[in-house]
Protein backbone atom coordinates (compact mmCIF):
# COMPACT_ATOMS: atom_id res chain seq x y z
CA UNK A 1 0.00 0.00 0.00
CA UNK A 2 2.74 2.46 0.98
CA UNK A 3 4.95 1.48 -1.95
CA UNK A 4 2.03 1.92 -4.35
CA UNK A 5 1.34 5.41 -3.01
CA UNK A 6 5.01 6.36 -3.26
CA UNK A 7 5.20 5.12 -6.85
CA UNK A 8 2.10 7.07 -7.87
CA UNK A 9 3.28 10.26 -6.20
CA UNK A 10 6.77 9.87 -7.65
CA UNK A 11 5.24 9.79 -11.12
CA UNK A 12 2.37 12.25 -10.62
CA UNK A 13 4.27 15.16 -9.09
CA UNK A 14 7.09 15.32 -11.69
CA UNK A 15 4.57 14.95 -14.52
CA UNK A 16 2.46 17.81 -13.18
CA UNK A 17 5.58 19.93 -12.64
CA UNK A 18 6.75 19.34 -16.22
CA UNK A 19 3.39 20.39 -17.67
CA UNK A 20 3.19 23.48 -15.46
CA UNK A 21 6.74 24.58 -16.28
CA UNK A 22 6.13 24.10 -19.99
CA UNK A 23 3.04 26.31 -19.93
CA UNK A 24 4.84 28.94 -17.86
CA UNK A 25 7.55 28.96 -20.54
CA UNK A 26 4.87 29.20 -23.25
CA UNK A 27 3.19 32.20 -21.61
CA UNK A 28 6.58 33.89 -21.20
CA UNK A 29 7.36 33.39 -24.90
CA UNK A 30 3.94 34.72 -25.92
CA UNK A 31 4.46 37.87 -23.87
CA UNK A 32 8.10 38.56 -24.78
CA UNK A 33 8.53 37.08 -28.26
CA UNK A 34 5.05 36.52 -29.70
CA UNK A 35 6.46 35.97 -33.19
CA UNK A 36 7.82 32.59 -32.10
CA UNK A 37 4.45 31.21 -31.06
CA UNK A 38 1.26 30.36 -32.88
CA UNK A 39 -0.77 32.26 -30.29
CA UNK A 40 1.10 35.52 -30.71
CA UNK A 41 0.71 35.51 -34.48
CA UNK A 42 -2.95 34.47 -34.47
CA UNK A 43 -3.76 37.07 -31.82
CA UNK A 44 -2.32 39.83 -34.01
CA UNK A 45 -4.02 38.34 -37.07
CA UNK A 46 -7.39 38.46 -35.31
CA UNK A 47 -6.83 42.14 -34.51
CA UNK A 48 -6.18 42.91 -38.18
CA UNK A 49 -9.17 40.76 -39.19
CA UNK A 50 -11.50 42.66 -36.84
CA UNK A 51 -10.20 46.00 -38.16
CA UNK A 52 -10.80 44.88 -41.75
CA UNK A 53 -14.30 43.64 -40.92
CA UNK A 54 -15.28 46.86 -39.14
CA UNK A 55 -13.88 49.26 -41.74
CA UNK A 56 -14.84 47.33 -44.86
CA UNK A 57 -18.35 46.45 -43.61
CA UNK A 58 -18.07 42.70 -44.25
CA UNK A 59 -20.90 41.70 -41.92
CA UNK A 60 -21.64 38.39 -43.66
CA UNK A 61 -18.02 37.25 -43.46
CA UNK A 62 -17.88 38.13 -39.77
CA UNK A 63 -21.08 36.25 -38.95
CA UNK A 64 -20.01 33.16 -40.90
CA UNK A 65 -16.55 33.03 -39.32
CA UNK A 66 -17.86 33.53 -35.79
CA UNK A 67 -20.57 30.94 -36.42
CA UNK A 68 -17.88 28.38 -37.28
CA UNK A 69 -16.07 29.14 -34.01
CA UNK A 70 -19.30 28.86 -32.04
CA UNK A 71 -20.11 25.51 -33.66
CA UNK A 72 -16.63 24.16 -32.87
CA UNK A 73 -16.86 25.25 -29.23
CA UNK A 74 -20.37 23.82 -28.88
CA UNK A 75 -19.29 20.50 -30.36
CA UNK A 76 -16.30 20.19 -28.02
CA UNK A 77 -18.40 21.18 -25.00
CA UNK A 78 -20.96 18.52 -25.90
CA UNK A 79 -18.16 15.99 -26.34
CA UNK A 80 -16.85 16.80 -22.86
CA UNK A 81 -20.27 16.13 -21.34
CA UNK A 82 -20.57 12.85 -23.26
CA UNK A 83 -17.14 11.73 -22.05
CA UNK A 84 -18.12 12.48 -18.45
CA UNK A 85 -21.41 10.60 -18.57
CA UNK A 86 -20.06 7.67 -20.60
CA UNK A 87 -17.00 7.16 -18.41
CA UNK A 88 -19.10 7.27 -15.25
CA UNK A 89 -21.56 4.74 -16.64
CA UNK A 90 -18.85 2.39 -17.97
CA UNK A 91 -16.62 2.42 -14.91
CA UNK A 92 -19.61 2.21 -12.59
CA UNK A 93 -20.85 -0.93 -14.33
CA UNK A 94 -17.35 -2.44 -14.18
CA UNK A 95 -17.10 -1.81 -10.46
CA UNK A 96 -20.54 -3.29 -9.74
CA UNK A 97 -20.14 -6.39 -11.91
CA UNK A 98 -16.59 -7.22 -10.78
CA UNK A 99 -16.63 -10.77 -9.39
CA UNK A 100 -14.00 -13.31 -8.24
CA UNK A 101 -14.45 -15.06 -11.58
CA UNK A 102 -13.48 -11.85 -13.35
CA UNK A 103 -10.37 -11.56 -11.20
CA UNK A 104 -9.18 -14.94 -12.43
CA UNK A 105 -9.77 -14.06 -16.10
CA UNK A 106 -7.32 -12.25 -18.42
CA UNK A 107 -9.57 -9.19 -18.28
CA UNK A 108 -8.19 -8.35 -14.83
CA UNK A 109 -4.76 -7.60 -16.33
CA UNK A 110 -6.33 -4.88 -18.52
CA UNK A 111 -9.11 -3.47 -16.34
CA UNK A 112 -7.83 -4.38 -12.91
CA UNK A 113 -7.30 -0.71 -12.05
CA UNK A 114 -10.96 -0.58 -10.97
CA UNK A 115 -10.00 -2.24 -7.68
CA UNK A 116 -6.88 -0.12 -7.20
CA UNK A 117 -6.75 2.14 -4.14
CA UNK A 118 -5.90 5.15 -6.34
CA UNK A 119 -8.80 4.57 -8.73
CA UNK A 120 -10.95 7.29 -7.16
CA UNK A 121 -8.20 9.91 -7.46
CA UNK A 122 -7.51 9.04 -11.09
CA UNK A 123 -11.16 9.04 -12.05
CA UNK A 124 -11.72 12.32 -10.21
CA UNK A 125 -8.82 13.97 -12.05
CA UNK A 126 -10.28 13.00 -15.44
CA UNK A 127 -13.72 14.29 -14.45
CA UNK A 128 -12.23 17.58 -13.19
CA UNK A 129 -10.37 18.10 -16.48
CA UNK A 130 -13.51 17.42 -18.52
CA UNK A 131 -15.65 19.72 -16.38
CA UNK A 132 -13.09 22.50 -16.75
CA UNK A 133 -13.05 21.92 -20.51
CA UNK A 134 -16.85 22.19 -20.63
CA UNK A 135 -16.76 25.46 -18.66
CA UNK A 136 -14.08 26.97 -20.91
CA UNK A 137 -15.84 26.04 -24.14
CA UNK A 138 -19.09 27.53 -22.86
CA UNK A 139 -17.27 30.75 -22.01
CA UNK A 140 -15.72 30.82 -25.47
CA UNK A 141 -19.20 30.55 -27.02
CA UNK A 142 -20.30 33.46 -24.84
CA UNK A 143 -17.44 35.73 -25.94
CA UNK A 144 -17.81 34.73 -29.60
CA UNK A 145 -21.45 35.82 -29.44
CA UNK A 146 -20.38 39.12 -27.87
CA UNK A 147 -17.83 39.62 -30.64
CA UNK A 148 -20.49 38.96 -33.29
CA UNK A 149 -22.56 41.79 -31.82
CA UNK A 150 -19.90 44.47 -31.41
CA UNK A 151 -18.17 43.63 -34.69
CA UNK A 152 -21.19 44.86 -36.67
CA UNK A 153 -21.41 48.42 -35.32
CA UNK A 154 -21.74 50.02 -38.74
CA UNK A 155 -24.10 53.00 -38.32
CA UNK A 156 -22.91 56.60 -38.22
CA UNK A 157 -23.05 58.76 -35.07
CA UNK A 158 -25.87 60.87 -36.58
CA UNK A 159 -27.95 57.78 -37.29
CA UNK A 160 -27.35 56.50 -33.78
CA UNK A 161 -28.46 59.81 -32.24
CA UNK A 162 -31.62 59.73 -34.35
CA UNK A 163 -32.44 56.18 -33.26
CA UNK A 164 -31.80 56.93 -29.59
CA UNK A 165 -33.77 60.18 -29.46
CA UNK A 166 -37.17 58.61 -28.64
CA UNK A 167 -35.60 56.46 -25.93
CA UNK A 168 -33.83 59.46 -24.42
CA UNK A 169 -37.06 61.46 -24.34
CA UNK A 170 -38.87 58.62 -22.60
CA UNK A 171 -36.06 58.10 -20.13
CA UNK A 172 -35.75 61.83 -19.34
CA UNK A 173 -33.47 62.32 -16.35
CA UNK A 174 -33.88 58.99 -14.58
CA UNK A 175 -30.42 57.69 -15.40
CA UNK A 176 -27.48 58.42 -17.65
CA UNK A 177 -27.53 56.81 -21.10
CA UNK A 178 -24.19 55.07 -21.85
CA UNK A 179 -25.12 53.87 -25.34
CA UNK A 180 -23.42 56.68 -27.27
CA UNK A 181 -20.30 56.48 -25.13
CA UNK A 182 -20.10 52.71 -25.64
CA UNK A 183 -20.58 53.20 -29.38
CA UNK A 184 -17.70 55.67 -29.57
CA UNK A 185 -15.54 53.36 -27.47
CA UNK A 186 -16.04 50.40 -29.81
CA UNK A 187 -16.11 52.23 -33.12
CA UNK A 188 -13.02 54.35 -32.56
CA UNK A 189 -10.68 51.49 -31.64
CA UNK A 190 -11.12 48.01 -33.13
CA UNK A 191 -8.46 46.71 -30.75
CA UNK A 192 -11.04 46.69 -27.96
CA UNK A 193 -13.38 44.63 -30.13
CA UNK A 194 -10.53 42.26 -30.99
CA UNK A 195 -9.84 41.86 -27.26
CA UNK A 196 -13.31 40.35 -26.84
CA UNK A 197 -12.64 37.89 -29.65
CA UNK A 198 -9.22 37.02 -28.25
CA UNK A 199 -10.74 36.40 -24.83
CA UNK A 200 -13.06 33.82 -26.40
CA UNK A 201 -10.10 32.22 -28.18
CA UNK A 202 -8.22 32.16 -24.88
CA UNK A 203 -11.00 30.10 -23.26
CA UNK A 204 -11.07 27.87 -26.33
CA UNK A 205 -7.33 27.25 -25.94
CA UNK A 206 -7.68 26.40 -22.25
CA UNK A 207 -10.46 23.95 -23.08
CA UNK A 208 -8.26 22.24 -25.65
CA UNK A 209 -5.45 22.03 -23.07
CA UNK A 210 -7.84 20.17 -20.77
CA UNK A 211 -8.44 17.66 -23.55
CA UNK A 212 -4.68 17.25 -23.99
CA UNK A 213 -4.12 16.72 -20.26
CA UNK A 214 -6.67 13.91 -20.28
CA UNK A 215 -4.28 11.69 -22.23
CA UNK A 216 -1.73 11.43 -19.38
CA UNK A 217 -4.55 11.15 -16.85
CA UNK A 218 -6.12 8.25 -18.73
CA UNK A 219 -2.76 6.51 -19.05
CA UNK A 220 -2.40 6.86 -15.27
CA UNK A 221 -5.12 4.21 -14.86
CA UNK A 222 -2.59 1.61 -16.01
CA UNK A 223 0.15 2.70 -13.62
CA UNK A 224 2.69 5.45 -12.90
CA UNK A 225 5.08 4.47 -15.70
CA UNK A 226 2.52 5.04 -18.51
CA UNK A 227 1.72 8.40 -16.89
CA UNK A 228 5.35 9.54 -17.07
CA UNK A 229 5.80 8.28 -20.64
CA UNK A 230 2.59 9.89 -21.90
CA UNK A 231 3.45 13.20 -20.21
CA UNK A 232 6.83 13.29 -21.95
CA UNK A 233 5.24 12.56 -25.32
CA UNK A 234 2.58 15.21 -24.73
CA UNK A 235 5.17 17.90 -23.98
CA UNK A 236 7.05 17.02 -27.19
CA UNK A 237 3.85 17.25 -29.25
CA UNK A 238 2.85 20.55 -27.62
CA UNK A 239 6.28 21.97 -28.35
CA UNK A 240 5.80 21.15 -32.03
CA UNK A 241 2.32 22.64 -32.34
CA UNK A 242 2.83 25.74 -30.17
CA UNK A 243 6.00 27.13 -31.74
CA UNK A 244 7.15 27.96 -35.24
CA UNK A 245 10.34 26.56 -36.72
CA UNK A 246 11.88 30.04 -36.72
CA UNK A 247 10.80 33.39 -35.39
CA UNK A 248 8.47 35.38 -37.61
CA UNK A 249 10.31 38.59 -38.53
CA UNK A 250 10.26 41.21 -41.25
CA UNK A 251 13.43 40.08 -43.00
CA UNK A 252 14.30 40.95 -46.59
CA UNK A 253 12.58 37.93 -48.06
CA UNK A 254 9.31 38.57 -46.23
CA UNK A 255 9.47 42.28 -47.15
CA UNK A 256 9.87 41.40 -50.83
CA UNK A 257 6.97 38.96 -50.60
CA UNK A 258 4.82 41.56 -48.87
CA UNK A 259 5.67 44.13 -51.54
CA UNK A 260 4.63 41.71 -54.28
CA UNK A 261 1.28 41.05 -52.60
CA UNK A 262 0.77 44.77 -52.02
CA UNK A 263 1.37 45.54 -55.70
CA UNK A 264 -0.96 42.68 -56.66
CA UNK A 265 -3.83 43.91 -54.52
CA UNK A 266 -3.12 47.49 -55.57
CA UNK A 267 -3.53 46.55 -59.23
CA UNK A 268 -6.75 44.67 -58.48
CA UNK A 269 -8.05 47.64 -56.52
CA UNK A 270 -7.21 50.01 -59.37
CA UNK A 271 -9.13 47.80 -61.79
CA UNK A 272 -12.16 47.93 -59.50
CA UNK A 273 -11.91 51.69 -59.05
CA UNK A 274 -10.67 51.40 -55.46
CA UNK A 275 -6.92 51.73 -55.80
CA UNK A 276 -6.92 55.50 -56.14
CA UNK A 277 -9.20 55.93 -53.12
CA UNK A 278 -6.97 53.72 -50.94
CA UNK A 279 -3.85 55.59 -52.03
CA UNK A 280 -5.43 58.95 -51.23
CA UNK A 281 -6.63 58.28 -47.67
CA UNK A 282 -4.42 55.30 -46.72
CA UNK A 283 -6.76 54.48 -43.83
CA UNK A 284 -6.73 50.70 -44.17
CA UNK A 285 -2.95 50.35 -44.02
CA UNK A 286 -2.78 52.64 -41.00
CA UNK A 287 -5.50 50.70 -39.21
CA UNK A 288 -3.75 47.38 -39.81
CA UNK A 289 -0.41 48.75 -38.65
CA UNK A 290 -2.00 50.26 -35.55
CA UNK A 291 -3.71 47.02 -34.62
CA UNK A 292 -0.70 44.76 -35.14
CA UNK A 293 1.51 47.06 -33.05
CA UNK A 294 -0.81 46.76 -30.06
CA UNK A 295 0.88 45.17 -27.05
CA UNK A 296 -0.29 41.80 -25.81
CA UNK A 297 -2.30 41.60 -22.61
CA UNK A 298 -2.61 38.45 -20.42
CA UNK A 299 -6.17 37.74 -21.55
CA UNK A 300 -5.06 37.75 -25.21
CA UNK A 301 -2.44 34.99 -24.90
CA UNK A 302 -4.25 32.72 -27.32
Amino acid sequence: MVSDAVANLASLLPSAAVLILYHVYLVRCVKRTPGRTVYGLTSSARRVWVAAIMYRKNEILAVQSLRNWVMASSFLATTAVLIITTSMALLGSLAVNWTPTTLASPVSYTLGFVLDSWFGYRFGAVLAAMMLAFFCFMQSVRFFNHAALVCNVNITPDELSTFLEPANLAKKEKEEDMTLETYNYLRSNPTHVAAILNRGCFYYTVGMRCYYVCFPLLSWFWGPIPLAVCTGLLVIVLRLIDFHVREFSADQESEREGARWKRYFGLRGAKNGEGRRRQENGSEDSVAEMVIRTTHSPEELC
